[in-house]
């Protein structure tokens, strides 16, 4: 085989979003092209991110891109057309949830040449080998090209997938952006309602973090699975193996009827071992609110912290899941002040008519027609967001946070004066808008 040096690379590009979780799908495709010179651009971490990516477009033997539906399809279509005008003939795929959901919109930029749908490895890895055969995408089975009836989304693989291999991204940048040795770390694949879930062994996952953790120096280990609660029992291993080593700092996710239906002693297991919080998705009208207080009340029993996000969609036919949301959130918030309760806004992604990518991306800003309900979203959101900020050193900011913690308590979100002069303030100061904080 020959050596990186002399092989052209695979270029892999994340476009900047909002959150600072790192781009493990991306790593994840890196980590499966063993032998591969494998090159992964973070968009949230170059100040001329076409710039790079046309650089190393020149030498490279195709560039995948993850898109995401949402304003960062403008970015990813921004730095593919770069990628294409420095290399005309550049191989370019887009994957991930967007090329999933309408990959038709992505082939119809006339830059982008192939969607992988579904599970990206064994696509990208057929596509990598065709290309080094010289040949195209065209000629690769599992990708869906224009023209072509688009291919059924593919499975996870069904081998044991390779360890991630962190060396592909720049770990330090993303401690610096997170202000902590905090390191993102998948252990199962899919949902149990939904793609087939696999997860690896308890025994691996447990040496894999302290391994990690060790070479890392880490102070916590986030557990980013889509649904890591799927079998109890392997969770339960994973917090005694954690345990029989000494505590390891970790977190994970759950769903709410996880957390109100796990034995009392098996959440205080996972606080013993080293678990500091779950994070709990509340969809609209997938939770009442007998269910998350009753998982608030265990967790909170069992010592552990938690941050349940709401979900929220505009309110129709006499739903209101954005006033559920902040009731619950706010008796949630008086049960255990360590809980955070975050409340963000889901666009409608119903496909209607044939939107393109600059479509999507303005659907997902829109904001509500029903402007009165928009307000009450903006205003909850601030002020939960203020309340739950940490307002390190200077006292204008603890300031801030009081006053928020105030009107969390009282429940009234309205004249907020304080509110504008907040946001107006930040940008006379800074020249950019206030921006959420930043949650893993």
């Amino acid at each position: 085989m020959k050596p990186h040096g002399k092989r052209r690379p695979v270029v892999l590009y994340q476009p900047a979003d909002e959150g600072s979780v790192m781009p493990l799908g991306l790593l994840a495709l890196g980590s499966w092209l063993s032998g591969e010179h494998v090159v992964i651009v973070d968009g949230r971490f170059e100040l001329a991110p076409e710039s790079r990516v046309v650089e190393l477009a020149r030498g490279a033997l195709c560039l995948g891109v993850n898109a995401r539906t949402g304003p960062g399809l403008r970015e990813a279509l921004r730095v593919s057309a770069a990628a294409r005008a420095a290399s005309p003939g550049l191989p370019i795929a887009w994957g991930g949830p967007h090329a999933t959901l309408d990959p038709g919109s992505c082939l119809e930029t006339g830059v982008v040449d192939a969607c992988a749908i579904g599970a990206g490895e064994e696509a990208l890895g057929a596509a990598v080998s065709a290309l080094r055969a010289g040949q195209s995408l065209r000629e690769v089975g599992l990708l869906t090209v224009a023209g072509e009836e688009a291919c059924e989304p593919a499975p996870p693989p069904t081998t044991l997938w390779p360890r991630a291999d962190y060396t592909l991204l720049d770990l330090e940048r993303h401690f610096e952006r997170r202000g902590g040795r905090r390191l993102d770390y998948c252990s199962s694949r899919g949902a149990r309602d939904g793609a087939a879930w696999m997860g690896l062994r308890a025994e691996r996952v447990v040496a894999e973090t302290r391994e990690l953790s060790e070479r890392y120096r880490l102070a916590e280990v986030l557990f980013q699975d889509e649904d890591f609660f799927t079998d109890p029992e392997r969770v339960e291993a994973i917090a005694l193996g954690m345990l029989e080593g000494g505590p390891l700092y970790w977190q994970g996710g759950a769903r709410p009827e996880d957390a109100a239906a796990a034995a009392p002693e098996r959440l205080r297991l996972l606080a013993e071992s080293g678990c500091r919080r779950l994070v709990l998705c509340v969809r609209p009208g997938a939770a009442g609110r007998e269910l998350l207080m009753d998982a608030g009340t265990r967790l909170h029993s069992a010592g552990l912290g938690a941050r349940f996000i709401f979900d929220v969609k505009e309110p129709h036919d006499g739903a209101d899941s954005l006033r559920s949301a902040v009731s619950v959130a706010r008796s949630l918030c008086a049960l255990d002040e360590r809980f955070e309760t975050p409340i963000r806004r889901v666009p409608d992604l119903r496909p209607e008519g044939a939107p393109t990518v600059e479509g999507w991306a303005a659907r997902t800003e829109a904001p509500w027609k029903d402007r009165r309900a928009e307000r009450r979203r903006a205003r909850a959101t601030f002020f939960f967001e203020e309340a739950q900020r940490d307002p390190g050193r200077r006292l204008s900011k603890h300031l801030v946070r009081l006053l928020a913690l105030l009107r969390v308590r009282l429940g009234f979100f309205g004249v907020d004066i304080d509110r504008r002069a907040i946001e107006a303030a930040t940008v006379l100061r800074t020249g950019r808008a206030r921006r959420p904080a930043q949650r893993d």
